[in-house]
């Protein structure tokens, strides 16, 4: 499996829409596909369009892609401070919000996969909440204490600058160990990473085992 910018010569693949910024998600994401068989697929990373629509919001961009793009299987992933309480609930509510009938809901550990449709086009939803309570830099940590055996200290992540902080701590101790996130994802075995990543895991294991 793996992680494309355009489109160019492919004829399978999953569109991503981000309510997120793009670092450390896009790096973490490409390198987690590699971990997952299925050459023929390819997951095509595109941030929304639609100005500032973050969080929930980059929901909107689902019946624009989905006209602009003839695809129905995407893959949307939101960190977990745009989530109040319940991601499914929050999820469902928006989608119906804007139009998007909800037909099934599947639960991928902490993922989800909704069959929904939008007018007459069947879509395939899957949704990956990060963190998962804040934000990815939580799972990054985790990784980092796993192959480093260094602790960041998320205590403050519920704090207005509590983010900026965490990503400080967790550049500061790659700079020292001269390492990468990519490397360590890379030289972490899957059932590790399914461990530290396991909602976009869950994600991407459904989609190797699709026909």
């Amino acid at each position: 499996m793996r992680l494309v910018d355009n489109l160019k010569g492919i004829e399978s693949y999953y569109l991503v829409i981000s309510g997120n910024g793009t670092f450390p998600e896009k790096v973490i994401l490409k390198n987690l596909c590699r971990k997952y068989n299925g050459h023929d697929k390819a997951i095509f990373y595109i941030s929304t369009p639609i100005k500032k629509q973050t969080g929930l919001n980059a929901l909107n961009a689902i019946q624009l892609y989905t006209k602009k793009f003839q695809i129905n299987s995407i893959i949307f992933i939101v960190d977990g401070e745009h989530i109040k309480q319940n991601a499914r609930i929050e999820i469902k509510k928006h989608l119906k919000s804007k139009g998007i009938g909800i037909n099934e809901v599947i639960p991928l550990q902490g993922a989800f996969l909704i069959k929904c449709k939008s007018g007459p086009d069947d879509i395939i939803l899957f949704c990956i909440t990060l963190g998962p309570e804040v934000f990815i830099e939580e799972e990054v940590a985790e990784l980092i204490e796993l192959k480093l055996g260094v602790k960041i200290d998320l205590s403050r992540k519920r704090e207005p600058n509590g983010r900026k902080t965490i990503k400080n701590q967790i550049k500061q101790v790659l700079r020292e160990k001269g390492k990468t996130i990519e490397e360590l994802v890379n030289n972490t075995g899957k059932t590790k990473l399914e461990q530290t990543f396991p909602n976009i895991c869950a994600v991407l294991k459904k989609i190797e085992e699709e026909q």
